[in-house]
């Protein structure tokens, strides 16, 4: 068998050319009909592709206003029952309120409230805490 491939290519080199076997190549009907599948086929991960990194930059965004209200609560905390007051401020795109009510004799609420913009709709965040005299 291989013997007589090896003929034929030699007989096909003598003439100066390879004798087709088959037709090599693709049509463009074949070659449309890939470009369609691939594209049913790839579509969809780049939608869920961009979907997710929307996802990410969320929750990047609500873990920074968290990390920010947190901070701001143990600063207040740290000053202590009647040294803490209100305050506000922005980090980046996150903005922060803070505010110190008397709940009872000897006891104090700090709350901050962490603010940023997310897909054209403010988001907001809240931690409390309280503070007591002793």
């Amino acid at each position: 068998m291989l013997r007589n491939l090896n003929q034929k290519i030699r007989r096909s080199l003598a003439k100066g050319r390879l004798s087709a076997c088959g037709r090599e190549g693709f049509t463009l009907v074949e070659i449309m009909m890939v470009m369609v599948i691939l594209t049913v086929g790839v579509l969809p991960v780049a939608v869920i592709q961009h979907r997710a990194r929307q996802e990410v930059s969320e929750s990047d965004r609500y873990t920074q206003a968290i990390e920010l209200a947190q901070l701001h609560l143990e600063r207040m905390k740290g000053m202590g029952f009647g040294g803490a007051v209100g305050g506000q401020g922005q980090a980046g795109q996150i903005s922060w309120v803070s505010t110190v009510t008397n709940v009872s004799f000897g006891l104090d609420r700090i709350t901050v409230t962490a603010t940023w913009r997310n897909d054209n709709a403010d988001q907001t965040l809240t931690v409390s805490d309280l503070v007591s005299l002793r």
